[in-house]
């Protein structure tokens, strides 16, 4: 769990860190996590959920890129498709100066396939990537310390300036 939602339920658990810590520990164990109805009703206050399909996703791209010139990756449409349902949904659209965000998640770049199969072009690529994209795969395989991974990374970045 992100640490993000853990936070929430600590708020929605009326900050009582004894009762989350209890909560985690059942989640790891189980899988599960059991709120009582007065905190899934709070809950469902501050959260609404939308999903969207291919098409729609598809769509959410090609509509953007009409629209606003602005090319949107497939996880960032998915949102935009989600957000407009919930407008529509729970009747946002009649709300005055009712704004939605919806944060983008990757570059569109990296998922060129899906992208142009919405828009019928590719998406601009930009120059840091283009420069990789054909590059090499390097990697090494380091033992889990937090000190050799330090230790690599420093190496790696003091040999790569004196190249």
């Amino acid at each position: 769990i992100s640490s993000n939602f853990e936070r929430y339920l600590f708020y929605l658990f009326g900050s009582d860190a004894k009762r989350l810590s209890e909560k985690m520990l059942g989640f790891k164990s189980t899988g599960r996590l059991h709120v009582e109805k007065r905190e899934l009703e709070m809950a469902r206050k501050d959260f609404a959920s939308g999903r969207a399909n291919e098409q729609a996703i598809a769509e959410a791209i090609k509509d953007w890129d009409k629209q606003h010139g602005y090319t949107l990756d497939p996880h960032t449409a998915c949102g935009v498709s989600a957000a407009n349902q919930l407008r529509k949904t729970l009747q946002w659209e009649g709300l005055a100066k009712h704004e939605m965000v919806v944060l983008g998640t990757a570059h569109p770049a990296k998922f060129t396939d899906s992208v142009c199969q919405a828009m019928g072009r590719p998406p601009v690529m930009p120059p840091a990537l283009a420069r990789v994209q054909n590059a090499r795969t390097r990697f090494e395989v380091l033992p889990n310390s937090m000190a050799k991974v330090r230790q690599n990374v420093e190496e790696t970045v003091l040999r790569r300036a004196t190249e």
